[in-house]
């Protein structure tokens, strides 16, 4: 593996598709964010419970959004301070909340999270050209998350559960052609993320990490279409995937914090054909 390559592993270790509908998630607000290099747009203050997070990509890069929770002695500028002094990974002491993931310029994607009452910051973790993730360019926003007095929302049902261990992924059943809503469940002891891509004729999952270049949306072996940016250990959050027969692939680019090796480079990497 190139130095550039692991160099982009590490920042995209902070680390849907577009969506005709959600089957289930009827009773999920929507709110909406908006990225372009190297900022976001979107609310300052929403109620807690499960939210169906829009992310549209108005750049001419990969995009995500990241949703962060600071514990209570902690601020933004804490955060801000510490990725600046070490942004190989996240603070240990920060929350994983999940997101939308790997957004294609001019497209747009969503996911059903469960947001907690808190202060939280929103950030892009996709690496740039050198390697150096988003948010060191300014991508980054507070967000409070507030108690509500509103009945509880409730999550989607999903068609298909793909279960993040260290080091795989496991699906409880096939994709099948047309409009699947995914949960992803991390049963591991790690953050896990999906990265889900569609891959070209003949290419495999290993083929498209082998392909990637950082700060290039473009990539020969296939193509980003979404997935959910990392969980913590115990979380579970929602997708929906529009799919279409052919080749699809599961990957995980967050790292080992002892090693800083990807995930995917321990075996958490998935094809996955539709019929």
């Amino acid at each position: 593996m190139s130095s550039a390559l692991c160099t982009a592993m590490l920042a995209w270790a902070w680390g849907l598709i577009l969506l005709p509908g959600w089957s289930g998630a009827a009773m999920v607000a929507d709110i909406t964010f908006t990225a372009q290099e190297f900022a976001f747009t979107g609310p300052d203050r929403i109620d807690q419970g499960w939210r169906s997070v829009r992310l549209a990509n108005q750049g001419r890069d990969i995009h995500q959004v990241l949703f962060l929770k600071l514990p209570p002695n902690k601020t933004a500028e804490d955060f801000r301070s510490a990725i600046e002094a070490d942004w190989s990974q996240l603070p240990s002491w920060i929350q994983r909340a999940g997101g939308v993931n790997s957004v294609a310029p001019g497209q747009e994607a969503r996911a059903i999270i469960l947001l907690e009452p808190g202060d939280y910051v929103v950030i892009c973790g996709i690496p740039d050209v050198r390697g150096r993730p988003h948010v060191l360019h300014g991508m980054m926003r507070s967000l409070q998350v507030t108690a509500s007095v509103q009945p509880a929302t409730q999550p989607p049902d999903a068609d298909v559960t793909i279960t993040a261990r260290d080091f795989s992924f496991s699906s409880d059943t096939s994709l099948r052609v047309g409009t699947q809503t995914v949960r992803m469940r991390n049963s591991g002891r790690q953050a896990h993320e999906i990265v889900f891509v569609q891959l070209a004729p003949g290419a495999t999952t290993q083929d498209f990490v082998d392909s990637f270049v950082p700060g290039k949306p473009d990539n020969q072996a296939g193509r980003h279409i979404g997935g959910l940016t990392g969980l913590a250990p115990g979380q579970e959050a929602f997708f929906s995937v529009d799919l279409q027969p052919g080749r699809y692939g599961l990957i995980c680019f967050l790292s080992d914090p002892v090693t800083r090796a990807p995930h995917f480079a321990y075996g958490m990497l998935l094809d996955m054909d539709v019929r």
